[in-house]
């Protein structure tokens, strides 16, 4: 699949986003987040800036995800809670992000909803990791999530359920869960593009109380 230029991605994205209602989930008991994709042009390629967690962190230690994190009194809304954190944790300014659309909320096993919004970086900037948060910055061709032979899947039991569980390979990185589950729903949204034969959605409000304890 031929992924085009950064301009070319930033109308494809404006225009599947415009007319389109994102879930929104506010269940009880749960704790807001939000995360960015972050998009740039390297090389003539497009890649996601993604971060593997320290190992010092108490929640989802060494795993690989996108800047984000819980949303404080102190923000606005979402997206800036979103922006916050990219800049807190990969040291991009917020003012160098352009956010060009939002996905569907998800929910984690660990009662969090999760707002992902999708933010273009049209100039090149340095990345500076806070080494508090972020033990290495992974700059991840776009294309590889566009390769069924780079991703599978498994059903995790949960609460006598089975709980599918997204997975891509990448050099010999392993980038999973929710992180997964955002990429797969990039990938759907913008290219319609779909490897998974489950399909499962993170949305459904009604399967919470059978999943999570």
């Amino acid at each position: 699949m031929k992924i085009p230029t950064l301009e070319e991605l930033d109308l494809l994205i404006r225009e599947r986003m415009k007319n389109r209602n994102p879930s929104v989930l506010n269940p009880p008991n749960f704790i807001h987040a939000a995360v960015l994709i972050p998009i740039f042009a390297e090389d003539n390629e497009i890649k996601f800036i993604l971060t593997k967690r320290t190992k010092s962190l108490k929640k989802h230690k060494g795993e690989i995800s996108f800047p984000g994190g819980r949303k404080d009194k102190e923000d606005k809304n979402l997206e800036e809670t979103a922006l916050r954190e990219t800049e807190e944790e990969i040291g991009v300014n917020r003012e160098k992000i352009e956010v060009v659309g939002r996905l569907d909320d998800l929910f984690t096993m660990t009662r969090y909803i999760i707002t992902p919004f999708i933010g273009i970086i049209p100039e090149q900037v340095e990345c500076q990791a806070n080494i508090r948060e972020v033990a290495e910055m992974l700059y991840v061709p776009m294309n590889i999530f566009l390769n069924e032979n780079l991703f599978s899947e498994k059903a995790w039991p949960q609460n006598g359920y089975p709980f599918p569980v997204y997975y891509y390979y990448w050099n010999n990185y392993e980038i999973w869960g929710a992180t997964a589950y955002i990429i797969n729903q990039f990938a759907e949204i913008v290219f319609d593009f779909q490897p998974s034969k489950i399909n499962f959605k993170r949305n459904d409000p009604s399967i919470f109380d059978r999943l999570i304890d």
